[in-house]
């Protein structure tokens, strides 16, 4: 029997704390041996991958990735459907180097939504009926803060199915908590050792700022990023980091996109306390200019660059952030994929569909069902996108992104010398793997551990490219990153020892990728000793 079914040599093995020039043998999905190289007799029986002195490193791991959710609030429910399910966007997901995806499993106010559990049983069924590429999981969104589902629900969560984090909002009418709410939530996570993720924009200011934009006439897309600046999530930040030491609950700040959030951030950790930051390529990469793009601020095809938080407001926030990445206030780089389509009446069209003013006098009728907008004539459609300026409101928050996170960030990061290439496995793969209890079957390279691997290109023999969306494998008509400079990109995509993806061509299968039932969160959970009883309420857990 051959001792490993494949070999990688020549490789620069890469962790979160080491590089070393060394062979992976790989066996039964697992990594097998680390060595300097291995005898020929070692060899005979496997497949020989060789990286040519390439950098070789643990799956990507994206832990903020939308698919098969419906997110539709506009009057009549068009908006908000994502493009990708778990069949194109596993698919984008590989492509790209990430082997594990953590998407979201969304309650609703509904009745139906009641039950946590019934929440994740449906939307596995929708997980199961493509299946997927890579690994995944779910996090759970919580937008009730009933005592039943909290204390009996959340439990079974976490042993039955494995989902140790959740998410909370405090903004979007139909999702955000108050804070007495959030305080609910946060003290249950706490008690069952279940990650907390805080969507921290001020939704009372956004939803002011939005009416006086719209009072003084000002609907297009390019004033989403006016509703939304950046001190908006500078509030909401330093109001969810003290319900965090209120009730000393470790929490993690998703997508944050400003330098007064990212401070806040740094402050906490600084003096202790166990708060983590996620941020993402858009605020890396895009600005408030991306929203007036396309023609003029007014044009609605800048609809395709909104997302919340938007950008910051200009470049000079860009270098800060990476600062935040080299330093260790943002503990991951994810995608926050969110997709949704252009030419579709359910994805950014919604936002002249459901706004009254657009579609008077229009002869094209507005859809007034998700039957009928799916039987939209799209070109139709594409005349109303060319002649209406719609209403930022109405547009759904969201960009695509799982394929392109890790090329963006080891173009723009890694090869620019503003994070090593450590830190590079540390925030896509070594550190989600640990706040999300994969970690160590996932999100490194050791012996026992998933033999998830990406295998780069010798950057010598890489010729750079401008990207453009048909080189892309999602289920969406655009990328925010068009003609943006690509300067290395996966070769090889190992899934549990299977090469998955090879030179451009894709030679894994569509269930392929297997549900991850995950631990708890392996990171610190702050400093020990006497908390200062005017800031903690240590009392609740006597």
């Amino acid at each position: 029997m051959p001792r490993f079914d494949t070999v990688i040599k020549n490789g620069k093995v890469v962790t979160a704390s080491d590089i070393t020039d060394c062979w992976i043998g790989i066996k039964d999905e697992k990594i097998h041996s680390l060595a300097a190289q291995f005898d020929e007799e070692d060899l005979i029986g496997a497949k020989i991958i060789d990286a040519e002195g390439a950098y070789v490193m643990p799956g990507g791991i994206d832990g903020h990735v939308h698919l098969c959710q419906d997110l539709k609030t506009g009057p009549h429910g068009l908006g908000g459907e994502c493009a990708d399910d778990f069949a194109t966007g596993s698919l984008s997901s590989l492509c790209g180097g990430t082997t594990t995806i953590l998407t979201f499993a969304t309650q609703t106010r509904s009745i139906e939504d009641k039950s946590l559990l019934g929440v994740v049983e449906r939307y596995n069924a929708r997980a199961e009926k493509t299946g997927s590429y890579v690994d995944y999981g779910y996090h759970i969104i919580i937008v009730r803060d009933d005592e039943d589902m909290l204390e009996e629900e959340l439990p079974r969560l976490r042993d039955e199915w494995g989902v140790t984090s959740c998410k909370v909002f405090m903004t979007y009418e139909s999702q955000r908590l108050k804070d007495r709410e959030l305080l609910d939530v946060m003290v249950a996570a706490r008690k069952n050792g279940i990650t907390t993720m805080v969507h921290a924009e001020n939704g009372d200011m956004i939803e002011w700022l939005t009416d006086k934009l719209e009072s003084k006439g000002m609907f297009a897309p390019y004033y989403h990023a006016l509703s939304r600046p950046p001190l908006v999530e500078g509030e909401a930040t330093n109001r969810a980091i003290a319900m965090s030491e209120l009730v000393q609950n470790p929490i993690l700040f998703v997508h944050v996109g400003s330098t007064l959030g990212m401070d806040n951030v740094r402050k906490a950790q600084t003096q202790g306390l166990p708060i983590y930051a996620e941020t993402c390529p858009q605020y890396l990469n895009l600005t408030w200019d991306d929203l007036r793009k396309f023609h003029s601020p007014t044009c609605f095809e800048n609809s395709k660059m909104i997302c919340s938080p938007p950008p910051p407001p200009d470049s000079s926030d860009r270098e800060a952030l990476y600062v935040g990445l080299h330093n260790g206030t943002f503990t991951i780089f994810s995608s926050d994929h969110c997709p949704f389509r252009y030419d579709s009446p359910t994805g950014k069209p919604s936002g002249i569909l459901e706004h009254p003013d657009s579609m008077e006098d229009e002869s094209f009728v507005a859809p007034t069902t998700l039957e009928e907008a799916h039987q939209c004539d799209k070109h139709a459609l594409a005349d109303l996108t060319d002649r209406k300026d719609g209403a930022f409101r109405f547009i759904p928050n969201g960009i695509p992104g799982v394929e392109t996170r890790m090329p963006l960030l080891y173009t723009g990061g890694l090869l620019e010398g503003r994070i090593t290439a450590q830190k590079f496995v540390e925030l896509t793969s070594t550190n989600p793997a640990k706040l999300y209890g994969l970690y160590p079957r996932k999100g490194t390279i050791q012996p026992g551990s998933d033999a998830d691997l990406v295998i780069w290109h010798p950057q010598d023999k890489f010729k750079p490219f401008q990207l453009t969306n048909s080189q892309l494998h999602h289920n969406v008509d655009y990328t925010p990153y068009e003609g943006q400079t690509i300067s290395n990109w996966p070769r090889y995509v190992f899934i549990r020892g299977q090469l998955s993806y090879s030179e451009g061509e894709v030679l894994g299968r569509l269930r392929d990728g297997k549900y991850l039932k995950r631990g708890s969160s392996a990171l610190s959970k702050g400093l020990p000793g006497k908390k200062d009883p005017r800031k903690v309420a240590s009392w609740l857990y006597d």
